[in-house]
């Protein structure tokens, strides 16, 4: 990592500023509202080894239009807190209230902040890890984190795997498992295609090196879905790797505080619903489609890859611009099979692989 890139970065990003420093590892977690969950998460941070060398930073953020029994919840907290009631070694907080942009402009804040405190020369060892408020972590959060990165140094971030905690009732307990087997088929069959982003993107269950932080442009500010959309865009860097092992238990409750994820599907499957899953043939046509990608050669001349593929993958690949856009890529791209493949991954990504599985389906 160069210091201009780092430096333009803090420069572009101004962040809240920590009180701590020394730290290359960290946990950064939004809280809003979380009163009945914050002292268990913090619990279990506090029991896992690591923590004492570990800074885990706080987020109290809640938008200008809500409650006021949530405000009160928040105000509540940072009060606590000023007291310095935490089981916590080292903790920061700030407070972002009025906040725009969501949990993602909250977790963007304090990984920013958390960068803030770096340097040129340790930057290249820091480790963030993204948590949220409901969701406590096994003893073994920071050691195999650690570990797994230390065994692939290829890897730029870990997607954690989860096992959401107990539902209050059976049917809540149901929903979450359909829900946990829906998102677990849905990367399973992402593997099986051969797709690079066949990993979860949970936002309380991942952990990024600081430097592949940057590279991505850091975290994305939206309302929901920035988990997606920032992993998705480290991936186009450097590899995204999965940790098998469940090492975090988030909350099954129903929630509307975001516009999609857990919450909201637990909701739906509460009431009735169904979560929107993709049938096995359109996962057969994106096979197909990365499979043509890989041959040697395939890339170099766009019409041609296009007429070797069915149909509706060329109708879409045409839909989305491919043969305008690809001449660009091949001409600023090394003319070599595996950068044109590479390339290939960067433009036809995790959300034009979504798209592509539910034009599939769409047009069985």
């Amino acid at each position: 990592m160069k210091p201009h890139d780092f430096q333009k970065y803090l420069r572009k990003n101004p962040a809240p500023q920590l009180n701590h420093t020394g730290f290359t590892r960290f946990v950064v977690i939004p809280v809003c509202d979380e009163n009945g969950y914050i002292d268990a998460t913090l619990a279990g941070l506090a029991a896992a080894p690591g923590i004492e060398r570990t800074l885990v930073v706080l987020v109290i953020n809640h938008p200008a239009n809500a409650s006021p029994e949530r405000k009160a919840a928040n105000a509540g907290l940072t009060a606590r807190l000023e007291h310095g009631t935490s089981p916590l070694p080292h903790l920061a907080y700030f407070t972002a209230f009025d906040l725009e942009g969501g949990v993602g402009r909250a977790r963007k804040l304090g990984m920013d902040a958390c960068l803030a405190t770096l340097t040129p020369e340790n930057v290249e060892q820091a480790l963030f890890w993204s948590l949220d408020a409901d969701s406590p972590v096994e003893p073994e959060y920071f050691t195999a984190t650690e570990a797994e990165f230390d065994r692939h140094p290829e890897y730029a971030a870990l997607s954690i795997r989860v096992r959401h905690q107990p539902g209050e009732t059976p049917e809540l307990e149901r929903a979450i498992r359909e829900y946990e087997r829906y998102l677990d088929n849905y990367v399973e069959r992402l593997r099986q295609a051969g797709s690079p982003y066949a990993f979860q993107t949970i936002g309380s269950a991942f952990a990024v090196r600081a430097t592949a932080y940057l590279r991505a442009g850091g975290m994305r500010v939206r309302e929901g879905g920035e988990d997606f959309y920032f992993l998705q865009a480290v991936a186009k860097t450097g590899k995204v790797g999965t940790l098998g092992r469940a090492l975090v238990h988030p909350s099954p409750r129903p929630s509307d505080r975001v516009p999609f994820g857990t919450g909201p599907s637990v909701r739906k499957l509460l009431e009735g619903g169904a979560v929107p899953e993709i049938p096995d043939t359109p996962f057969d046509g994106l096979k197909t489609l990365l499979a043509a990608a890989a041959r040697p050669g395939a890339l170099e001349e766009p019409a041609k890859f296009l007429a070797g593929l069915p149909a509706p993958i060329r109708q879409f690949l045409t839909q989305n611009k491919f043969a305008a856009n690809w001449p660009q890529v091949l001409a600023n791209t090394p003319a070599t099979g595996e950068a044109r493949l590479a390339a290939f991954h960067q433009w036809f990504d995790g959300l034009k692989t979504l798209r592509l599985l539910h034009s599939l389906s769409d047009n069985r």
